[in-house]
Parts: structure tokens; sequence; C-alpha cells
């Protein structure tokens, strides 16, 4: 293999599962403060809050987390240990177990766990530049779904994931500009690669 190419993905069947329960939706993940962490990031420097005021537009964590999921979308692979496509529909379906296997969390849709429908699954799917859905069941549940792939398909954690974890321990904090005021002073100007780096707090005032 050339020193610089990228290894080979393991095929399905390669993957030795004994450690792992029969169906990925079952593996646990670590929460702190009653949450699962996401570490997610895109660096979007140089864009401003205009005024201080909630933006237009999406957050970096939020846009990784969809990008992803459109991703899976578009291979056309199965979902585990079925023969069924990922489709839509299958997604909220998805999405909607892993969320009543979890306890209710805070969003913007209120507390609950019932998961995203399909309407609110695809309008998270289609967000770009508007509202950028970082706090809502969408997201949430869909990074725990992602990193259950993750652990299922035996994938290593990159680089990045890695670093984010040392710096951010309790992980990024959930935030959706759409639906939060920054306090600032009249010469401040937060960026986004700022808000997408705020850390989550366990005292309740993220």
């Amino acid at each position: 293999m050339p020193p610089h190419s990228t290894p080979p993905r393991k095929k399905t069947d390669d993957i030795d599962r004994a450690n792992l329960p029969a169906n990925y939706l079952d593996i646990p993940l670590q929460e702190i403060g009653d949450e699962v962490p996401v570490y997610e990031n895109v660096n979007i420097p140089h864009l401003w809050f205009p005024f201080c005021l909630p933006s237009n537009l999406s957050t970096p964590q939020a846009a990784a987390i969809r990008r992803k999921l459109n991703k899976l979308l578009e291979t056309k692979s199965k979902i585990p240990t079925t023969n069924k496509p990922w489709t839509k529909t299958a997604l909220s379906t998805e999405l909607q177990k892993t969320a009543q296997a979890h306890h209710p969390i805070k969003s913007q849709q209120g507390v609950g766990n019932h998961g995203p429908s399909l309407p609110a699954l695809s309008r998270f799917l289609k967000k770009s530049g508007g509202m950028g859905g970082g706090n809502s069941e969408s997201y949430y549940f869909g990074k725990m779904l992602l990193e259950k792939l993750r652990i299922w398909n035996d994938e290593k954690k990159t680089k990045a994931r890695e670093k984010a974890e040392a710096e951010f321990p309790n992980g990024r904090a959930r935030n959706d500009p759409e639906h939060m005021w920054i306090i600032c002073r009249a010469d401040e100007r937060p960026t986004y690669s700022e808000l997408a780096n705020f850390p989550r707090r366990l005292d309740g005032f993220d």
C-alpha cells in the first residue's frame, strides 16, 4: 500500500462484533451529565453575528451531523442486520427507536424522547443557511445514531474527534442561533467559530 493512501474500510463480514449487542441500537453510549456529549464541528471562521442577535446561518456542529445523515441516505447502504436501505422514513423510524430507548432531553421542541417525525427530520436535513437545528431532536438523536453506527462498523475516531474530546471533556454546547440570544458588549461581534466552540456546561447555563 502506498505510504499516503487511505486504509481500506473493513468489509461488514470481516468485523468482529462478539462483544457488541445483536442490535446496533442497543450499543450503550457514555453519558456526561445525563447527556451524550457531542464533539463534531465544522470550522467556519470569520462569520459574524450582526449586533449579537440570532443569526440565520446554521451552527457548525449541526452542519456536521446533517452532512453525515445525508451521506448515509446517499450511500444506499443497508440498515444493520436488515436488507432495508436507508431512506428518510427508515431513518426517522431508527431515530425514534433511539430516542425512546433514551431518557427525555431538553431541546427546542421541549422536553421529551419521542424522536423526530419524518417531516421534522426532513426539515433538518434540508437546512442549509438558515435555522441550523443545532438544538433539535433530529440533531441530538442523530448524533447518537451515528455514534452507534461508528462503533458497529468498527470505525476509528478521527484525529479531530480525539482532539475535541481532550479540549471539550463535557462535549460542545448544543446551540441553534435561531433559538438563542448572546449577551455581549456593543463592540463585540462573536464569530460562528466561537459559538461552535462553546464548551458544554453542566450547571444548566448552556
